[in-house]
């Protein structure tokens, strides 16, 4: 999805001749309302009845490029998705998205059997953290027995607060981060390709069975 919000917010710049967001600003602008990101993050306008058309047409742009776009799976995702699913591990996906455009983004990358369960924006969260808990909700787990999967510094944050587990994708996932940036994570790798069942018993080392 980054790469599709990065074109759509290019695409209004350029209609405009607004400077073109950084890969920084349009991961900033994904956890926002998109008038603020236009005020605060893109800097685009002050006025609210220009940021309200702005926030339009980047919606409208992202609708039409969204109809075509190739979605692909993270490298090892699909592997390491069957292997919960034999095991039966229980799996959900958390989307800023509406319910039928994460349907959509799942099915084009082939993911749609192996994450059986969806928390989209439908669902009323208004913060990363409250996915998160929902996504808990959904599997019928307590956080403390559930693992967050992250690319972002923030997430990773948000994920510890609705007090889950995290595992850290430090490698091409990451978009640039450092890996000092995940240093509070419960486990970091460098790609989905690196993991197994056994990464799951590290990341669960200091919590007794249940």
């Amino acid at each position: 999805m980054h790469e599709l919000n990065r074109e759509s917010w290019a695409a209004v710049a350029a209609e405009h001749n607004f400077e073109v967001p950084d890969d920084e600003e349009v991961m900033r602008a994904t956890s926002m309302l998109p008038e603020r990101a236009i005020q605060s993050v893109f800097r685009w306008t002050d006025d609210w009845g220009e940021t309200r058309r702005l926030a339009y047409e980047g919606f409208e742009t992202k609708s039409r490029l969204f109809a075509d776009w190739e979605f692909t799976p993270t490298p090892g995702a699909l592997d390491w998705l069957r292997i919960l699913s034999e095991y039966q591990v229980p799996r959900v996906v958390a989307s800023s998205l509406g319910r039928e455009q994460a349907l959509q983004v799942l099915e084009k990358a082939g993911l749609a059997e192996l994450l059986p369960q969806v928390v989209s924006a439908d669902d009323g969260f208004e913060t990363t953290e409250q996915a998160y808990l929902l996504c808990c909700l959904a599997i019928e787990r307590p956080p403390s027995r559930c693992v967050v999967f992250e690319d972002e510094p923030s997430g990773v944050v948000s994920a510890h607060d609705a007090m889950t587990k995290v595992v850290a994708i430090i490698g091409d996932g990451a978009r640039g981060h450092p890996a000092y940036s995940f240093q509070h994570a419960d486990y970091r790798i460098g790609s989905l390709e690196d993991l197994s069942l056994m990464s799951l018993r590290e990341v669960f080392r200091d919590e007794g069975p249940r």
